[in-house]
Order: C-alpha cells, then sequence, then structure tokens
C-alpha cells in the first residue's frame, strides 16, 4: 500500500496483533510503546480462546504461541470458604466443537511470542517513545514524542489501554468540532472493583496442572490457574463505591490487601495466605479493574481499538479476545478502503472507521454484559445473590451452561477476510469460513 503508513500507539498485545495483521495485509506501520522495554513480564494470565487461537494460526504464530502455553482442560468452583460449588471439562468441551483448544498464557509470554514473531521489528517498532500529542491535517497525521520529536502518518491506530489519551483527545476534537458544544468528555471507563494479581514459581503437586479455579464470596472473588511456567491468581474486591480516576498502589497498600485477603481459598484446599509468600514481588500489582465502552472509538484520521475502545474486568476472561477480534476487523476494513483508493481521503477513512466501530459495538456489548453479570454474580451482591449462586451450581451441568454461553459469541468470531489458510474445524462451524471466498492479498 504504497505511501500509506500506520502509527500504532501501544506493543501490547493488541498493538502488537495489530502489527503482525497490517504485515499480512502489506500496509506499512510502526508501533510506538512508551514503556522503556518491549518485552515485559508484569501482568496477568491471559486465556487464549479459540476464536484468538485461530487467528494466531490465520497469521501463522499459533504453534509458537502453543508451545509457551498450557491447556486449560478444567474448571473448579467453590466457595471463598473452600466450600465445592461445581466443575467440569468445559474447556475440553469447547475444543471438540471449535477445534481449538482454550490456553493459559501470560501476558508477558503473549508479548514476547507477538514481538519476535514479528517481521522487521527491530525498525518498525520503538520502545521509550511516548506520545504527548497528535497533529491531524487534511492528508495526515504528526504523532509528537515527549524527547522532541515527530513521526508522520497516514493514521494512527491507538491500543494504548484503558486510561488510553487518544480516547481522551477523540472528545475533545469532537467536543470542539461540535456545533452547539454539548459534547463535554467524560470518562466512560468506571471500576467497581480492584484485583491483586500475582504469581508465584512453587510448585504444588496438590493443584493439577491446567486447573483453573475460580472461587465465590461476598463481596471477594478468585480466578487462579497452575501453567507450566508458575502459578497465577487473582484476587477480587468489590469497591464500596465506584471509581474512574488512574491509581497507582504502593508496595505497602498491596501488602495490606494480601493480608486482608489471605483467608480467600484460591484452589481447591489452598488459601491466599500459604502461596504469596513465594510470590516474584517485582510482579504482583494492585489495580482497579474498568469496565466500559467508549461512545465514539474514532474523529478523523485517529481511531482506537482494544481496552481504549472498550474494557471489561479479568472476571470475564475476554478483554484480550475481545481486543483482537476488534484490530481484526479494523484491519479487514482498512484494507478494503485502501484497495479502492490507495491514498484515501479523511472522509473515506472515516467511513471505514465507522463501519468498524458499528460491527464490533454490536459484538461487544453482549460479551461487555456477560461481563458484568459474571462479576456481580461470583462477588455474591447479596444473600439472595449467594443463595441462588449455591442453588444453581447444585444442580449445574458446567459444560452444557459453558456452551450456551460461550458457542452463540465464539463462532461468528472474523478472521481476516483477504487471507486464505486451513483452520481447524470441531462439530459445531465456524459462521466465518476460512476458506475462499476470501479475498486475495494484493
Amino acid at each position: 500500500m504504497s505511501n500509506f503508513r500506520v502509527i500504532i500507539l501501544g506493543a501490547g498485545p493488541a498493538g502488537l496483533f495489530t502489527a503482525h495483521g497490517l504485515t499480512a495485509a502489506g500496509i506499512d506501520y510502526v508501533v510506538l510503546e512508551r514503556q522503556p522495554e518491549i518485552v515485559r513480564y508484569k501482568g496477568a494470565l491471559i486465556v487464549l480462546w479459540p476464536p484468538l487461537l485461530r487467528l494466531l494460526d490465520q497469521l501463522g504464530i499459533y504453534e509458537s504461541v502453543k508451545q509457551l502455553s498450557t491447556p486449560l482442560p478444567s474448571q473448579t468452583k467453590f466457595t471463598h470458604s473452600g466450600e465445592p460449588l461445581c466443575g467440569g471439562d468445559a474447556f475440553v468441551a469447547l475444543e471438540h466443537e471449535l477445534g481449538y483448544p482454550t490456553l493459559g498464557l501470560s501476558r508477558g509470554n503473549l508479548i514476547r511470542t507477538l514481538y519476535e514473531t514479528l517481521p522487521e521489528r527491530a525498525t518498525k517498532v520503538r520502545a521509550n517513545a511516548n506520545v504527548v500529542n497528535i497533529e491531524t491535517h487534511k492528508d495526515g497525521v504528526r504523532v509528537h514524542l515527549a524527547d522532541g520529536s515527530g513521526i508522520d502518518g497516514s493514521i494512527v491506530i491507538a491500543g494504548d489501554g484503558v486510561h488510553s489519551p487518544t480516547r481522551e483527545l477523540i472528545q475533545r476534537l469532537r467536543h470542539d468540532s461540535s456545533a452547539t458544544g454539548d459534547l463535554k468528555p467524560t470518562d466512560p471507563m468506571v471500576a467497581n472493583f480492584m484485583s491483586l494479581f500475582g504469581h508465584t514459581r512453587s510448585d504444588r503437586t496438590d493443584i493439577a496442572m491446567g486447573d483453573f479455579a475460580e472461587s465465590h464470596g461476598p463481596g471477594i472473588a478468585s480466578q487462579s490457574a497452575r501453567l507450566r511456567d508458575a502459578i497465577y491468581f487473582t484476587v477480587v474486591k468489590r469497591l464500596e463505591k465506584p471509581v474512574s480516576d488512574k491509581r497507582s498502589f504502593t508496595t505497602e497498600e498491596i501488602n495490606k490487601f494480601a493480608q486482608e485477603m489471605s483467608d480467600v481459598t484460591v484452589f481447591p484446599g489452598v488459601k491466599l495466605k500459604e502461596i504469596w509468600p513465594l510470590r516474584e514481588e517485582t510482579n504482583a500489582v494492585l489495580l482497579h479493574q474498568e469496565e466500559g465502552m467508549a461512545e465514539k472509538w474514532h474523529h478523523g484520521r485517529i481511531v482506537l481499538v482494544g481496552d481504549a475502545a472498550h474494557k471489561m474486568t479479568s472476571m470475564n476472561g475476554q478483554g484480550a479476545l475481545s481486543a483482537i477480534l476488534s484490530a481484526t476487523v479494523l484491519i479487514n476494513s482498512l484494507r478494503a478502503t485502501l484497495k479502492k483508493n490507495p491514498r484515501p481521503s479523511t472522509q473515506e477513512l472515516e467511513m471505514a472507521f465507522t463501519q468498524y466501530e458499528t460491527s464490533r459495538k454490536g459484538a461487544v456489548k453482549p460479551v461487555l454484559d456477560l461481563g458484568v453479570f459474571i462479576s456481580r454474580f461470583i462477588t455474591w451482591m447479596g444473600e439472595e445473590t449467594e443463595a441462588m449462586d449455591r442453588e444453581v451450581s447444585r444442580d449445574l451441568n458446567l459444560v452444557e451452561d459453558s456452551l450456551k454461553k460461550l458457542l452463540p459469541l465464539f463462532t461468528p468470531s472474523p478472521i481476516f477476510d483477504f487471507l486464505p489458510f486451513e483452520g481447524k474445524q470441531g462439530h459445531t462451524p465456524w459462521e466465518v469460513d476460512s476458506k475462499p471466498p476470501i479475498r486475495a492479498r494484493l
């Protein structure tokens, strides 16, 4: 795509996946990451669902990711005090239906794989590139960095996270261009929960490899998994009131929270206090978990992707999947526009961005809604919720329930419409076939 250049903000999973997709589409790009390094191991466990693995397979990096991942065959649910609720091999059943497994992988290893398998990464991915302003004009954009330098491009795709400065910029630009001036910037991402994330390299033979464990309780919950490289845990607490301000927590506050949650059961028969002393301290983090969706995902030549556009809590387990599916639809829409006109006008690009936003809002909304329900249900909003959880769990077939909820969300998942490949198939067909008529690559 001659002379068309995309500037990607953020080298997280969404940003690096976008770079892979643009490479496959033959579209030039540069990735700007504000952190001093690209491969960084802070962060939690990421669940790699079948639609995500299908896209990695299409890009030719499925096997690379699989080598570092751990299959998640089973799921166990219990109360915060350790009373059993339900369990089953829901992930195995999902693989039978869709052909791809469900894998567990640390965020750091996912970033590492996406980066190390990216062609021309040495010249196209820049660390320590802190963006301070985005200037737009008729035919392109100029991104200004904190070091005083500037980078020119055709558009900006911002995967700069839940507290996205680019989303704030889009709101300001829309406010400034509004005829009535009533589009006041607001923060659409609101946190109702805070979470402690961490992992330990301790080898617990009493915790089954690949077991995904979830505890429920009054205002608290946990989700943990034993992978090949470490045991990952997340403990969630409901906030007294919603907050939207970005907040960093001190080491003292992290340790205090861990002490308060020390008796929470994180695996059957295992409490947080048993594994917390064995944690890797530099990778233990406490943060707010936001939920929400931006009202507008684009303005002019700037467009949002991933958590900058839509955010859900880790309790849903679909944040990374939703981000990557959004990036896929955006790249398909952008490539179709460039195929018609290699030098599209701002109006043509906005039409492509609107198509992307409309498509993905409709798909993300039920995922967000499911996440909102799950997070409130497993943290027992009251005695009535607790009683319902216990009653439902007693008679629940976890496998059937999981398939009922997840298959309608997963089977319509998009793939790159210009990159034919032979994908895996299970008993339930994908709605978007991997075989022609997928458009040939330009």
